[in-house]
C-alpha cells in the first residue's frame, strides 16, 4: 500500500498522541553549540564537566539522582525501586545494572521502544544520553576508568535496519588525548556502522571507548594530555559518581532521522521501532576480570546509568515539523505524561 506524504504525517502525530506522550520533557533541554566533543563513530560525546569548566554554565552540572531522572527515559539504571526504573508505554523500563562493587565487571542489556514513544517524549527536542561514570574513586587510576560500547539501531517491516554505534572503531583503548581512537571535533558523516557487535580485542585496538579518565586544558581551552606541558588547568575528573551526568552523547544522524519521522518524510514511513544495545566494563572476550587487557575497563562500583534527556535543535525546523509542533502543543493540554 502506498502512503502519501500527508498521510504518513497524520500517522505519526496520532501515533505520538496515542502513546499519551507528547509534552514537555522534564528537563532543562541543553545547548550544545559551543561546547567541545570528541566524536566516537555515529556519536558525540560531551565531558560535561570540561565543558562546565570551560563556560562556566551551571546548566552543565547534569544531577541524575534517582528524584532528578524519574520523568526521564531511563535506559538503564543500578537503582531500585519505582518510578525511576519504570517507563511509560511503548518502551521497556529500565534495564536493571549492577548496583555494588562485589557484581559482575561487565554488563550487556538491550533495550526497546517504539519511535512514537521515543519522539513523543522530546516534544521537537533532540535526544542526549546521559551516561554516569561510577568507578571506584581510589588507588590506581586506572580504578576509575571503564569500556563502553553501543549501538542504537531502528527498524520496522520490510526496511533496512539503520545502525549507529557508539565506538572507539578499533583503535587504541586510551583518552583522545593519549592517542585513543575518539576523533576531537570529528565528523560523524565519516563513519557509516556494518551493524556488527563490538570487537572486544585488546587495549592497542578496541571499539570499546574509554570512559572517565582526567583532562588538561591548554590555556586557549583546548583538550591535552595532562603530561603535556602547555596543559595549565587540571586535571579534570570525569569519574563523577552515581549522582552526578559525566557524559552527554548526541548522535546528529539520528536527530536527523526523527526529524524526518515527525515530518512525514515518507523515505522513513516503514520505521516503527528503536533498539539501545548498551555494553560496559571487560568484555569476556578480552581477558579475565582484574587482569591484563581488562585493567582498566572492568566495571567495579555498580550504580552506572544511561538515560535520556534533550538538546536544543541546531537547525530550523522545516514547515512541517512547525506544524507537527504546533499539534504537539495541543495534544499537550490533553495528555499528561506520567510514570507509575
Amino acid at each position: 500500500m502506498k502512503i502519501s506524504t500527508g498521510k504518513f504525517r497524520q500517522l505519526a502525530i496520532a501515533a505520538a498522541l496515542s502513546s499519551g506522550l507528547v509534552g514537555v520533557a522534564h528537563s532543562a533541554a541543553i545547548d550544545l553549540t559551543g561546547l567541545t566533543y570528541v566524536n566516537y563513530g555515529d556519536a558525540n560525546s560531551y565531558a560535561l564537566q570540561v565543558s562546565q569548566v570551560i563556560t562556566g554554565n551551571p546548566a552543565l552540572n547534569v544531577d541524575s539522582t534517582p528524584g532528578q531522572i524519574k520523568d526521564l527515559i531511563v535506559i538503564a539504571t543500578g537503582a531500585d525501586g519505582n518510578p525511576v526504573n519504570t517507563n511509560v508505554a511503548g518502551m521497556d523500563d529500565a534495564l536493571s545494572t549492577p548496583n555494588g562493587n562485589n557484581s559482575a565487571n561487565f554488563f550487556s542489556g538491550v533495550w526497546d521502544s517504539t519511535i512514537a514513544a521515543f519522539s513523543g517524549f522530546l516534544n521537537g527536542m533532540n535526544p542526549l544520553f546521559f551516561f554516569n561514570n561510577n568507578q571506584i574513586n581510589s588507588g590506581a587510576g586506572t580504578n576509575q576508568n571503564v569500556a563502553v560500547w553501543a549501538q542504537l539501531s531502528l527498524t520496522g517491516a520490510n526496511v533496512d535496519t539503520i545502525f549507529f554505534d557508539f565506538t572507539n572503531r578499533n583503535g587504541k583503548y586510551a583518552l583522545f588525548t593519549e592517542g585513543g581512537g575518539g576523533q576531537y571535533l570529528g565528523d560523524v558523516t565519516a563513519y557509516t556502522s556494518t551493524g556488527a557487535g563490538p570487537i572486544a580485542g585488546t587495549n592497542l585496538a578496541t571499539d570499546y571507548v574509554l570512559s572517565g579518565g582526567p583532562i588538561c586544558l591548554t590555556a586557549t581551552d583546548v583538550p591535552v594530555s595532562c603530561s603535556n606541558p602547555a596543559a595549565v588547568q587540571g586535571p579534570i575528573n570525569n569519574n563523577l559518581g552515581a549522582n552526578q551526568a559525566a557524559y552527554a552523547i548526541d548522535v546528529p544522524e539520528l536527530n536527523a532521522f526523527l526529524a524526518k519521522w515527525l515530518a512525514g518524510d515518507l523515505s522513513v514511513a516503514g520505521y516503527t521501532d528503536l533498539h539501545v544495545d548498551l555494553r560496559y566494563g571487560c568484555d569476556p572476550a578480552t581477558g579475565v576480570a582484574g587482569q591484563g587487557d581488562c585493567i582498566g575497563r572492568d566495571a567495579n562500583n555498580g550504580y552506572e546509568q544511561l538515560f535520556v534527556g534533550t538538546s536544543v535543535p541546531t537547525q530550523v525546523p522545516e514547515p512541517g515539523v512547525l506544524w507537527l509542533l504546533g499539534a504537539s502543543m495541543l495534544g499537550m493540554a490533553l495528555v499528561v505524561r506520567r510514570k507509575v
